[in-house]
């Protein structure tokens, strides 16, 4: 069994999900995690699926096919899964009024601890006088790591920028669902 991570990219339309789940089906490959959108008109997703050995190029080579109907997919196997370390998961949401730079302080801020964002998700609200933007982020912060110190950090950058930040403590959830 192989085990791909397909990116996917190409314009919005009905049926872009069905497409590749078709192909995907097609060969026998499991559909085992995604995550996909449609931004500004544009989808996006990554997808993880496991397929036979004696199936992948077959499958591949059938993903390049829907490249004709506009979506450009890249495939990457996974030659090993990577161990996670014991970590606490924390969901940090920062709103505020809009303007360049607010990903890259905040990203900064979170990898000079050595941490990595696993998810991150953005939307400015416009209809307003002054533009309001979310920053959603999800961390993983491994044990060793002084997650008081990295809190202290974020709260010490949120009031230089005037921004609000909300802090939630998903660890007990991702025990659940594991």
């Amino acid at each position: 069994m192989i085990e791909l991570v397909l990116t996917i990219i190409g314009r919005d339309r009905a049926g872009v999900v069905a497409e590749l789940a078709d192909v995907v089906r097609f060969h026998e490959a499991n559909w085992k995690r995604s995550e996909l959108a449609e931004i500004s008109g544009t989808f996006a997703g990554v997808v993880v699926v496991d397929v036979d050995d004696d199936r992948a190029d077959e499958l591949l080579t059938s993903l390049l096919i829907l490249r004709q109907r506009g979506l450009h997919i890249t495939a990457e196997q996974i030659e090993s899964p990577v161990e996670a370390p014991d970590a606490q998961q924390v969901r940090l949401r920062f709103t505020g009024d809009d303007r360049p730079g607010i990903v890259h302080q905040i990203s900064t801020t979170i990898s000079e601890f050595g941490i990595s964002i696993s998810r991150l998700g953005t939307a400015v609200d416009t209809s307003g006088d002054i533009s309001q933007f979310e920053i959603t982020t999800h961390l993983v912060v491994p044990v060793a790591v002084d997650l008081d110190a990295v809190l202290d950090a974020i709260s010490a950058l949120t009031a230089d920028l005037g921004i609000d930040l909300h802090v939630e403590d998903l660890t007990d959830d991702a025990d659940d669902q594991g």
